[in-house]
């Protein structure tokens, strides 16, 4: 009887201790999710954004426009304030755009940096892709 008494408060006291570590660890930082456009059509985008636990975070669609005229403009459809992340909080990103699905799991890495914003981008860059990179749509994460 004393075991499983002790079994209880241990594990009570565990969920509380375990508690505690996540509030130290602050309330985070606003996430954003953005589509670049470097081409000159538009482009309908799916997306889908979960946490790694499976929470979804934006599960949406819409048009991204072209891009205007000149050789350094972009459009860009924007989803601000998606979450609070911290350092080592994981994203799994979902985007088909014209028939293909594209994936990926950012780790967010830029929370705690002043001068870096948190956010996943989902690139369509100019028709002229590298070999690399024959489709010219990846994803990019913030840089700090």
């Amino acid at each position: 009887m004393h075991r499983r008494r002790f079994l209880r408060r241990f594990a009570a006291g565990g969920a509380l201790l375990t508690a505690g570590c996540s509030a130290l660890r602050g309330p985070g930082v606003p996430f954003r999710f953005a589509v670049v456009n470097r081409r000159e059509r538009a482009y309908h985008v799916d997306f889908t954004l979960r946490t790694s636990h499976g929470d979804a975070l934006v599960d949406g669609a819409a048009d991204v426009a072209p891009r205007p005229p000149g050789d350094d403009e972009y459009a860009e459809l924007t989803v601000e304030d998606l979450a609070r992340v911290r350092n080592g909080d994981e994203i799994d990103a979902r985007v088909r755009v014209d028939g293909r699905t594209y994936e990926e799991t950012y780790e967010v890495t830029c929370a705690e940096s002043d001068a870096a914003e948190s956010a996943l981008f989902f690139r369509i860059r100019h028709p002229e892709a590298p070999a690399s990179n024959p489709t010219g749509m990846e994803f990019g994460g913030s840089e700090c």
